[in-house]
């Protein structure tokens, strides 16, 4: 990414050149011919420009102080300020095209913050909708439940509308009865299984014998 970026700026830096370019000559041109141009304009950018050049190459060399930095013609001084002029030229609607792509880009990225941003809020409200409707289904869910429970209370009451019936033994009851019948019963039920046991002998144990 980062090495596609270099020629891509380099490319960009060229193609910003070759358009700044026919401007600044003809900016170059007409500060030439124009007095107050050559005056006011290109001439003391040229002598600072001198000066401060001359300045930093003896101070490289260490050549000492010069007593007076000699000052350019005025031929020298108009040329060397139209060039200086068209190198601004150029730098300034570089930084100009710079400076719009920057904010183009900022007003890019603050868009798509804004966005995202939405997007977060509207995902927060669905969430928090999503919940309270979970809520309210919950408490419709515990509402019908307790509804059915009543109504299989009700039906379990209609099948069974007085209960199981539980014979009472009770002292009238009890005292309907004649202790002196029970024994007879209860030797007719023996004598009954003594015949019973006597016919089944008798009927399919001897013949098979």
């Amino acid at each position: 990414m980062v090495v596609a970026a270099f020629p891509a700026a380099k490319l960009g830096t060229l193609l910003i050149r070759q358009v700044s370019k026919p401007i600044a000559n003809y900016a170059k041109e007409r500060a030439k011919k124009h007095p107050f141009f050559r005056k006011y304009i290109c001439m003391p950018p040229a002598q600072f420009y001198n000066w401060c050049e001359v300045k930093m190459k003896m101070w490289i060399f260490n050549l000492g102080k010069p007593t007076e930095i000699p000052s350019l013609n005025e031929t020298m001084a108009i040329e060397l300020g139209a060039n200086l002029l068209g190198e601004s030229i150029i730098f300034a609607i570089a930084a100009a095209i710079l400076y719009l792509e920057y904010a183009r880009q900022v007003r890019k990225e603050t868009a798509k913050e804004e966005a995202r941003k939405a997007e977060i809020s509207t995902l927060s409200y669905t969430i928090q909708e999503l919940y309270f409707q979970a809520e309210r289904q919950d408490t419709q869910l515990r509402e019908l439940m307790r509804r059915v429970a009543d109504l299989q209370t009700k039906i379990d009451g209609l099948h069974r509308p007085f209960g199981p019936h539980i014979p009472s033994n009770s002292g009238d009851s009890s005292s309907s009865k004649d202790p002196l019948l029970e024994p007879s019963l209860q030797m007719t039920r023996y004598n009954g299984g003594i015949v019973f046991s006597a016919l089944d002998y008798v009927t399919y144990q001897i013949p098979n014998g």
